[in-house]
């Protein structure tokens, strides 16, 4: 069996998201990834119809990269809530390249909406309508903060963490002024 033969879908995946990580989505051709498997670009067309193919499997790769980011996110976040927020500005800082291609070049949106908007309405209580308004202002201020670590900014976990306290604590004032503030002792 040649070399070309023995380069599985699996290989030209993980070559293809070392070429997005290390220079980013843009990168990406068939070229690059044959460079990067040290083949020609025969494996990769005989394993994706087309390059299109292939960056939809990545695009697939990179939400699951999300999602275990996420899920690490939870055992040290104070809320589920809080674990998204950290997680998605710590995958822009640890997983550029992808957080590129799922958030800035791919209007999907985020793919745990409808986990964060129903986490939202059994935690805090909030009507469907609630959850989606203030998910949208946190949003805001978790891209501003992904943009920042993006763009090199030195910001340690507890810094980011810190920060979205205080965003959600004023956002929950501003949404609810008539609740009693939960995180404050009686």
């Amino acid at each position: 069996m040649s070399k070309q033969e023995r380069i599985t879908r699996e290989d030209i995946l993980e070559g293809a998201a070392r070429i997005v990580r290390e220079r980013g989505a843009g990168a990406l051709n068939a070229r690059a990834v044959a460079r990067e498997l040290g083949c020609s670009t025969q494996p990769v067309y005989s394993r994706f119809a087309s390059m299109d193919a292939l960056r939809e499997a990545l695009l697939e790769e990179g939400k699951e990269r999300y999602r275990r980011f996420i899920e690490h996110c939870f055992s040290g976040a104070k809320s589920r809530y809080e674990a998204y927020g950290l997680g998605f500005v710590k995958f822009a800082r640890e997983e550029r390249g992808f957080y590129r291609m799922l958030f800035l070049e791919n209007t999907s949106g985020d793919p745990f909406l409808a986990d964060i908007l129903s986490e939202m309405e059994v935690c805090y209580r909030m009507t469907e309508a609630e959850a989606r308004a203030f998910h949208t202002d946190m949003t805001a201020f978790s891209y501003g903060l992904a943009s920042l670590v993006y763009a090199g900014a030195e910001l340690h976990d507890e810094e980011i963490s810190a920060a979205f306290c205080r965003e959600f604590y004023a956002l929950y004032s501003y949404y609810f002024p008539q609740r009693p503030r939960f995180w404050e002792a009686p």
